[in-house]
């Protein structure tokens, strides 16, 4: 089993323009490898189905989704999000940008029943004191662990613990629209996750800054890239004892 990436987003927000929809599209065109698109009339969207991604352009903001298709860490995420320095920043021209943002949902498969992983992930997390057992929780059902840190200067939101196949549509929630193949779009739930695993530890991160320079944009993001490597590693290894090669 391995430590698998399903979604990925990466999220840069800068001060709206208003002569910035003068641009937006000649802009968008000048991105490769989406072949269809869509647009709003106030923001673009590319589309590249066959990946399940898409790249969105507003005046505030733009960002790259990958959903609900397995990718490993140096994967074809990194190829189209660095391939955005050379053509959408050069294009923008903004020296300032408000927020760098960068999440992914990645999930390590497990064999044990989901009863046993919340076992775990709650001894693992949480306070096992007799006035938690005896106060508040006895034994708990399900279990999540959140915290929100910083490192290296970079704000870090964290969610982990155990997921059922049936409450992945929930954690993941999916733009069908913009990122599923068409013929897939109407598909119910069960038949979207079918192939998921049925028991997982889930793993949410966010990595983020604000007020971020331009020429820092590159560095942010590839600081962002190794914590949310090191982490998901790190969290595998703590929880089931083991190496989550990804």
């Amino acid at each position: 089993m391995a430590l698998t990436n399903y979604k990925t987003v990466f999220k840069v927000d800068y001060k709206p323009h208003l002569d910035f929809y003068d641009k937006i599209f000649s802009i968008a065109a000048t991105l490769s490898g989406y072949p269809d698109w869509f647009t709003t009339g106030l923001a673009v969207t590319l589309q590249n189905l066959d990946l399940w991604s898409s790249f969105t352009l507003t005046h505030n903001s733009f960002f790259y989704i990958r959903d609900l298709k397995k990718e490993q860490a140096k994967g074809q995420d990194e190829e189209r999000i660095s391939g955005m320095w050379s053509t959408v920043l050069e294009k923008i021209k903004y020296r300032d940008y408000q927020r760098r943002g960068l999440r992914s949902w990645d999930m390590y498969a497990v064999s044990m029943s989901f009863e046993n992983l919340v076992s775990i992930v709650s001894d693992k997390f949480l306070a096992q004191s007799k006035e938690i057992k005896e106060g508040i929780c006895p034994v708990p059902s399900d279990v999540a662990y959140m915290v929100h840190f910083l490192d290296n200067s970079l704000k870090v939101q964290l969610r982990v613990g155990p997921v059922k196949k049936e409450e992945l549509e929930v954690h993941f929630q999916p733009d069908r629209n913009a990122n599923l193949p068409v013929a897939k779009r109407s598909f119910p739930a069960a038949e979207l996750f079918a192939e998921f695993p049925e028991v997982s530890l889930f793993i949410d991160i966010d990595v983020s800054k604000n007020d971020v320079k331009e020429a820092d944009l590159q560095n942010v993001y590839a600081e962002g890239q190794e914590i949310h490597s090191r982490l998901s590693q790190n969290i595998v290894k703590y929880v089931l004892g083991l190496k989550g090669k990804g």
